[in-house]
């Protein structure tokens, strides 16, 4: 118990309120001691100018630490995402280089069925990499205040089809069926076509995880013309998700249920890239589902024209 004690009083702030408390626990009983025999309004007079100036001197104290650890604790934040930002740096260069190479392979005429199979899946891992290495980066950017590059009009089924493209070989190999309903015709969005592609590519990955093989998941898209937004959903029939986590899946880290067997696990920064990418935009995402029910995530951008 006395290490503990000590531990306890090595911090500052810790010990000057023990202080405190001691020097107010000497002043009541010299108080009542002392200036019990002056008049009444005397008294209490003294007594609320010390404890007054007392009460200042501890708050000063303690705020000046506290603002002091707040300082401690913006500094080593800044530094994390400056050594984030170095590390994702420092990964994507070579992952682009194995994705190139990889498709470099694939375009061998004479390539063997089985070995472009086999291409095609490790293509996809890297893309999967890749992918949540850039989600880390940009996370850790949108949270610091970082706004997204600048935006130009893009046309809501190049961003759809180029998130989708990269998960046909774990379409194929979940078995699962994948039915994309994104009209060309749709209204143009001002975006970041290469974030809203991964938002795509996260929500669509996310909802073939947890669909069993023989499952079904569904993209659409279509324009609200009333509130001039693009609506875009996504939606399984796996195993649902509980109402007490519709919010929490949204955080970082956070995890929606079991996986269908075989899925690959992830970074938990999918869902929270797609919720701060789609606001960053000016959107909205959200999700409705019951257990046993399968889930369906929906997000909204403002429409352009164009």
């Amino acid at each position: 118990m006395p290490s503990r004690i000590r531990s306890y009083l090595a911090s500052p702030v810790a010990l000057f309120v023990a202080v405190s408390f001691v020097v107010f626990a000497a002043w009541q009983g010299l108080n009542h001691i002392y200036l019990m025999h002056l008049p009444m309004f005397t008294y209490h007079a003294v007594s609320l100018v010390v404890e007054t100036i007392g009460a200042g001197v501890v708050a000063f104290f303690v705020l000046r630490e506290l603002a002091r650890k707040n300082g401690q604790l913006e500094e080593l934040d800044r530094e994390k995402n400056m050594l984030v930002d170095a590390l994702v740096h420092d990964l994507r260069q070579p992952l682009t280089a194995v994705i190139a190479g990889v498709d470099s392979a694939e375009m061998d005429p004479a390539l063997p069925e089985e070995t472009r199979k086999v291409l095609e899946i490790a293509r996809y891992g890297g893309a999967q990499l890749l992918g949540m290495v850039s989600d880390l980066l940009d996370v850790t950017r949108l949270e610091a205040g970082h706004p997204l590059a600048q935006l130009q009009l893009v046309k809501p089924h190049e961003f759809i089809s180029a998130g989708i493209q990269p998960l046909i070989p774990l379409v194929r190999e979940a078995g699962i069926e994948l039915v994309v309903d994104a009209p060309e015709e749709l209204p143009l969005v001002s975006g970041d076509g290469t974030r809203l592609g991964r938002v795509m590519m996260n929500l669509v990955g996310n909802a073939l995880k947890f669909t069993p093989t023989g499952g079904r998941v569904s993209v659409s898209a279509r324009a609200d013309a009333t509130r001039n937004q693009l609506v875009v959903t996504v939606t399984d029939n796996g195993q649902g998700i509980p109402k007490e986590q519709h919010k929490k899946i949204f955080d970082k880290f956070a995890m929606a249920g079991e996986r269908r067997a075989g899925a690959r696990s992830s970074t938990g920064l999918g869902l929270t890239f797609c919720k701060m990418v789609v606001e960053a935009h000016g959107g909205r995402i959200w999700v409705e589902s019951n257990p046993g029910d399968g889930a369906k995530f929906t997000f909204t951008l403002p429409t352009k024209r164009g």
